[in-house]
């Protein structure tokens, strides 16, 4: 005994034990966030070997430590960055079905925009003093924490960082090899409970983009396009609006097993599955990850193959200008829109939208008369009319991709005040998640009251129209693949709806399939990626093949192309209707500014300056407590609450007279 005493006595003089056990223990804590309970600890006796290679990662960052002489300090600061990260993970999970990845900080900007949905003032404020008293905790510790006086080797101690960061790769590298750990991730939510949180958010951080195959080459690729470009598709006279209608959260509830309604809530869209072509879709997220869906539907490519919670929107499509149904279209003389009753800036529309083809985008800073839910989100029945403008400003055929918002979560536990169910819930045991799903429910049901109106609309107007319907994801409700009649979480439905005769047997499709599907329904084949999906879409090495062109476009050198991008960014114009400014004067003391579509988006600036801005009617806003002389500039912004400019137009002030 005294001789293990011993053992452990000398082990424990040498700093990186130190760092391993801290490791060991703050593992153990950040998986009791990772399982959202104290089951993580389980992991230690379940999966011995997964557990001790993410204390291996962690290590790797903790083992700073030995460069530094305030080791006290460097261990709290490490740890408080994985138990942020943890915490983090935890409350996200709470609010979604998605775990936290690296990919989220990109979107930290319109996260904030939501945080009032999912988070009170009282919990935003721990949250603000819990950040605060763990950002003075360690100012004092480096203050008045130890300090030790060794003399550090600093390049014998790099060495052995290094040494111990190629050991965790080598490790890494094996894992993979045995198959204990997977660098695909199908089910994001599901690989963080089997593989642990440290792995999977460090292949969130190192894992961008679409890795290039080793069959990669220029000749493989013109092998590809000489395939696809054989195609024989009828090719049709008929260029009708084409509409794709991306609903938010929105699914059946009739598939949820044992729950019961008193009404049900989607007679119009269950009776547009049964008499128009329709089927389930999959999508590649559950509860949240709308934009995902968009790319896949837009661009035909498959989110598998990119990084482990990874939003194009945000990374290769800030400077990439990609292949999409936009572009496809305007080959054929179309016009394309894109449509969204939410803030033109949330995922980077305002800027990606230019790069996936579309020529204009109507966003809600761009809408009058908003009607908002309890929660806070645009009622969708806003684009009946918005979808009727878009096409009423074109001779042409349209091509429109609309975003809905009205489903979108949060759902209360407890009614909003003025809240009264149309249609009640049964079959739930806990009073909670049972009024948070009925307020979901009516949400979906005045969605599909907006369907029905739309088709109305569209039906009413003499030119052909396909309408191209489906959700992007199921609702950030606890559901699993057992509780659902289909059997999978990660499936919606979709039905294409048209005022003239079109034919298609009922298919189940992958979102990045669907719009060459449409396509071929209606006689085209417009874009190799297009005629990739109808041609090769039963093949042994289709998702391989895919992977390759779609690496080849963002990331390659665009063999399929020639070598070249044929696709240039459009100057993308913001709102169908034009602002205008016609004359800015001085009337007592608040100045007034004439124009033309105003609405509550709109803020006057004076010389740059913005001022709190008043709408009286669409065509006059008022500025109080300011005054304009001549020379000054007056410039009318659409902003939403971020302030980012999305337009702005300008007058500049002549001689002003005081009214």
């Amino acid at each position: 005994m005294n001789r293990i005493k011993a053992v452990l006595q000398k082990c424990w003089q040498y700093e990186i034990v130190h760092a391993a056990v801290y490791s060991a223990l703050l593992n153990m804590l950040v998986e009791c966030f990772n399982r959202r309970s104290l089951i993580g600890l389980v992991m230690i006796f379940t999966n011995p070997v997964l557990f001790l290679y993410n204390t291996l990662i962690i290590l790797v960052t903790m083992s700073i430590v030995l460069l530094f002489h305030r080791k006290v300090f460097v261990y709290c600061t490490v740890s408080v960055v994985w138990i942020l990260l943890a915490v983090t993970n935890f409350v996200v999970l709470c609010s979604r079905k998605t775990p936290f990845t690296a990919m989220d900080i990109y979107l930290i900007e319109d996260a904030i925009k939501v945080i009032p949905v999912y988070l009170n003032v009282f919990q935003m404020i721990l949250i603000v003093l819990a950040v605060a008293a763990g950002i003075a905790g360690l100012v004092w510790l480096w203050i008045k924490g130890p300090k030790q006086q060794e003399k550090i080797h600093y390049i014998r101690t790099t060495v052995k960082i290094g040494l111990l960061l190629l050991c965790c790769m080598g490790v890494t590298h094996f894992l993979l090899l045995t198959g204990t750990i997977s660098s695909y991730f199908g089910n994001l939510a599901n690989a963080y409970k089997q593989y642990g949180f440290a792995y999977c958010f460090t292949c969130s951080v190192v894992d961008r983009g679409i890795s290039k195959s080793d069959e990669y080459t220029p000749e493989y690729v013109n092998s590809l396009k000489e395939d696809i470009e054989e195609i024989e598709v009828e090719n049709s006279e008929k260029s009708p609006n084409i509409i794709f209608l991306q609903l938010e959260s929105f699914f059946d509830p009739n598939l949820v097993k044992g729950i019961s309604f008193s009404e049900n809530p989607l007679p119009y869209f269950e009776q547009l599955v049964a008499e128009y072509p329709s089927g389930y879709l999959s999508v590649p997220c559950f509860g949240a990850g709308t934009a995902n869906t968009e790319f896949e539907v837009q661009t035909g490519m498959n989110m598998d193959d990119f990084g482990p919670g990874e939003y194009p929107y945000k990374t290769v499509l800030q400077s990439k200008v990609c292949e999409s149904m936009a572009y496809d279209l305007k080959e054929k003389g179309y016009a394309t829109h894109a449509l969204h009753d939410n803030d033109g800036t949330f995922y980077d529309r305002y800027k990606v939208f230019s790069h996936l083809g579309y020529e204009d985008f109507t966003s809600i800073e761009y809408m009058d008369n908003i009607e908002m839910t309890p929660m806070g989100w645009a009622k969708d029945k806003i684009l009946t009319g918005e979808i009727g403008k878009i096409l009423d400003s074109t001779d042409g055929s349209d091509y429109i991709y609309t975003i809905s918002v009205q489903g979108h979560g949060d759902y209360p536990a407890e009614y909003p005040e003025g809240f009264v169910p149309e249609i009640t819930v049964t079959g739930f045991f806990d009073t909670a998640k049972e009024k948070a799903f009925t307020y979901y429910v009516n949400q979906i049901h005045e969605m599909d009251n907006f369907l029905r109106e739309l088709t109305a609309m569209l039906e009413s107007r003499d030119e052909e129209t396909v309408l191209v319907m489906y959700g992007d994801h199921l609702p950030g409700f606890s559901f699993t693949d057992e509780v659902l009649e289909n059997g999978d979480i990660y499936q919606t439905q979709y039905v294409v709806w048209s005022n003239f005769s079109l034919s298609s047997e009922k298919e189940n499709l992958e979102s990045y399939q669907l719009a060459a599907h449409v396509q071929q329904m209606l006689g085209m084949s417009e874009g190799y990626l297009t005629k990739f999906h109808q041609k090769r879409k039963d093949t042994p090495d289709y998702l391989k093949d895919l992977k390759i062109l779609e690496y080849d476009i963002l990331y390659g050198n665009c063999d399929l192309y020639g070598g070249e991008n044929p696709f240039q960014a459009t100057n993308l114009i913001m709102g169908q209707n034009d602002i205008t400014i016609t004359n800015a004067y001085n009337y007592k003391d608040y100045v007034c500014v004439e124009g033309s579509n105003f609405n509550d988006y709109s803020v006057v600036y004076i010389n740059d300056k913005a001022y709190p801005t008043e709408i009286i009617n669409s065509h006059l806003l008022r500025v109080e407590k300011a005054q304009v002389t001549a020379g000054n500039i007056v410039s009318v912004v659409q902003q939403g609450d971020d302030k980012i400019e999305l337009s702005r137009v300008y007058l500049q002030v002549g001689e002003s007279e005081n009214k």
